[in-house]
């Protein structure tokens, strides 16, 4: 199966929104050559299968999908997927796991991740904070989060803008780290445990010896289904150098053996 039978597909599946997005998604995983993405909350499968699809292409890594199936309601959600995967050819770079998301329950693959996609329920102030909180620690070196809707979700705007502040000033917020409060009825449902020594360490490390860079996607509302589904937080992170570290050939050094070509 090729590319031109995933675009078929996605066509018309715009009730999530990432019918535009998932396109950018495909092309990131062509040009940086990913070994473990994270998908939370797969849908309808749009970005899933172009994620799926650029793997399949590349030649190596793997996505780990993951979703509960609770907006579903045609039948059994597993079985959807499945299938889907399956016709597309794709079932052999996409994990799928049926699993519920909470707020302090997520998906550890075990591995360094290249790229995390969070499309799953809200992700407004608290949601980014947990969400950081878990997985920042699990990031490679070079590595991307995408976090759907919160840039048009103003205070998760404002919240991660002055994150990624913190880290830029190599400073990291006492929320990331440090248990905040007992839940209670008046309270909402947040993180009553600090985060353990050896996530707290490598989250110091990533901070102290990364380049972190906020990127807000928004879509206007021209030609959007969903008009609610229209921003995502790109957060990059990459090494903190002179020099880029993934192996990429600079242009000097082109010149170079270009001029020892002609010699």
């Amino acid at each position: 199966m090729s590319l031109e039978n995933v675009i078929r597909y996605i066509k018309n599946e715009t009730h999530y929104g990432s019918e535009n997005f998932c396109y950018l998604l495909y092309s990131l995983v062509k040009m940086e050559q990913p070994e473990v993405v994270v998908e939370l909350g797969v849908g309808t499968g749009v970005t899933t299968c172009m994620i799926g699809q650029a793997l399949k292409e590349n030649g190596k890594g793997k996505l780990w999908g993951i979703d509960n199936g609770e907006d579903w309601k045609e039948g059994s959600y597993d079985e959807f997927i499945n299938k889907l995967l399956n016709q597309l050819e794709l079932n052999e770079v996409v994990n799928f796991k049926n699993i519920t998301l909470t707020e302090t329950n997520f998906f550890d693959p075990k591995k360094p991740i290249d790229i995390l996609f969070a499309d799953a329920g809200n992700t407004g102030p608290l949601e980014c904070i947990n969400l950081l909180r878990y997985y920042l620690p699990k990031m490679n070196t070079y590595s991307s989060i995408f976090i759907d809707r919160s840039s048009t979700i103003h205070h998760a705007y404002l919240l991660l803008e002055q994150i990624i502040k913190y880290f830029q000033e190599k400073r990291i917020p006492a929320c990331l780290t440090s248990a905040l409060v007992e839940e209670d009825e008046n309270t909402p449902a947040c993180f009553t445990t600090s985060l353990s020594k050896e996530d707290t360490d490598k989250l110091y490390n990533l901070v102290l010896n990364s380049k972190f860079t906020l990127i807000h996607l928004t879509e206007t509302q021209k030609a959007k289904a969903n008009k609610l589904q229209n921003s995502t937080a790109w957060i990059k992170i990459e090494p903190l150098d002179l020099f880029h570290h993934n192996s990429v050939q600079m242009w000097a050094e082109h010149q170079q053996k270009g001029k020892q070509n002609e010699k």
